[in-house]
């Protein structure tokens, strides 16, 4: 049976690929919160007001822009109750598709 040394190129690019899948496997997916204001008119606009990281166990840490404020929070969806809805403003929840995705595969906005 053929040994191979830890030196060798194809073991370390084994493991190096092997170390990229694991940090791609277990990243928490990025998302943010956005409000758009007057949508569905002319002057519609949109303005990003915080940032979150949601983990695999379903729990979500999220950053105001700025700072001001921040939450860790059961689930993504939930940082929704901190963003009222007002008669011209709209809250939104937006994922970010994974970093090689299509413009396609991206998942979107969920209200």
């Amino acid at each position: 049976m053929p040994t191979a040394s830890p030196q060798e190129p194809a073991l370390e690019l084994d493991f190096t690929q092997e170390v990229y899948e694991l940090v791609r496997d277990t990243a928490p997916r990025l998302f943010a919160v956005v409000e758009e204001y007057r949508p569905g008119t002319d002057d519609a606009d949109a303005v990003v007001v915080a940032w979150g990281l949601a983990y695999e166990s379903g729990e979500a840490e999220v950053i105001h822009v700025g700072g001001v404020r921040r939450w860790r929070l059961p689930s993504a969806e939930s940082v929704m109750r901190h963003f009222r809805r007002t008669e011209d403003r709209t809250p939104r929840l937006v994922w970010l598709a994974p970093l090689g995705a299509d413009a396609g595969a991206r998942e979107g906005c969920a209200a």
